[in-house]
C-alpha cells in the first residue's frame, strides 16, 4: 500500500506545481508590472478663480505593458452636479479633470490635468475616454480625455441619463527609437582622416620623379618627329 500512496502523493504535488506555473504564466507581465491606483477628480464650477475639484473615481492600472486599466468606484452625479454640468454646457465652457500621481502637497506637481468641452460630456451621457501616458520607466507623464461624439450638436439630454459614468481607460507608453551609432561614425571619421594623412605624406618625390615614365616617351617621340621633318622636306624638292 505504501507504493501506491507515494505515487498518489507525487501526482498531487505535480498537479499543484503545474497549476502554479500556469497561474504565473497567465499573469505574465501583469504579475511583475504591479497594480497601481490613481484618484481622479473633476471640476463643475464656472469661472472660478480657484477651481474646486471633487472626486470622480479611481483609475486602477493592472498592467502598463498590456494596457489593462479601468475606472473603479465612479461617483454618480448628484442633482446639483447635473445642474452644474448643464450650466457649463450652456456657457460653452470646459469640463476639467485631473489625476493625482504624487503626494508632495504641491498641486502643480501632484496632479496631471486635462479638459474637454462640457457639451461633449453632457451630450455623450457621461461617456468618455481617459488616456494615461507613461514613460519608459513607468511614470505618468500625461493625462487626456475625449468624448464621443467629439463635436457638440446642441442636443438636450434628460437628467436621468446623466447619472452613471461610462468610462474607458487606455494606456500609452513612450517607445524609445534606435540610438545613433556614434561610436562607429567616430571610428569611420578617424579612419578617413588617417588615410588622408597617410596619402599626403606617402609620396614626396619631385614632379619628374613621379611622372618620368610619361615624360621620357613623349620627349623621344618629339625628337624623332623633328629629325624626320628636314628629310621629308629635302626629298620633296
Amino acid at each position: 500500500m505504501a507504493a501506491p500512496m507515494n505515487i498518489v502523493k507525487m501526482m498531487t504535488q505535480l498537479v499543484i506545481c503545474v497549476s502554479i506555473i500556469g497561474y504565473f504564466g497567465v499573469l505574465g507581465d501583469d504579475f511583475y508590472d504591479g497594480q497601481r491606483t490613481f484618484d481622479v477628480e473633476h471640476c463643475l464650477d464656472i469661472d472660478q478663480a480657484v477651481p474646486v475639484f471633487t472626486k470622480r473615481g479611481t483609475v486602477v492600472v493592472k498592467s502598463v505593458k498590456n494596457n489593462r486599466a479601468f475606472l473603479s468606484e465612479p461617483v454618480n452625479l448628484s442633482t446639483d452636479d447635473k445642474r452644474m454640468l448643464k450650466n457649463l454646457m450652456r456657457a460653452n465652457d470646459i469640463y476639467r479633470v485631473r489625476m493625482q500621481v504624487r503626494s508632495t502637497g504641491n498641486p502643480d506637481e501632484d496632479y496631471v490635468y486635462s479638459f474637454t468641452q462640457a457639451c461633449g460630456i453632457y451630450e455623450s451621457q457621461l461617456t468618455d475616454h481617459l488616456w494615461i501616458h507613461f514613460d519608459q520607466a513607468g511614470e505618468v507623464i500625461g493625462f487626456s480625455i475625449s468624448t464621443d461624439p467629439a463635436q457638440c450638436l446642441g442636443t438636450n439630454m434628460d437628467h436621468a441619463d446623466l447619472t452613471r459614468w461610462n468610462t474607458t481607460v487606455d494606456i500609452s507608453q513612450t517607445v524609445l527609437g534606435p540610438a545613433p551609432d556614434t561610436q562607429s561614425y567616430t571610428e569611420k571619421i578617424k579612419r578617413e582622416e588617417s588615410e588622408k594623412s597617410r596619402g599626403s605624406q606617402s609620396d614626396n618625390r619631385s614632379f619628374f620623379a613621379k611622372y618620368w615614365m610619361y615624360i621620357v616617351p613623349f620627349v623621344l617621340i618629339m625628337m624623332v618627329a623633328s629629325s624626320a621633318d628636314p628629310q621629308a622636306a629635302g626629298g620633296g624638292s
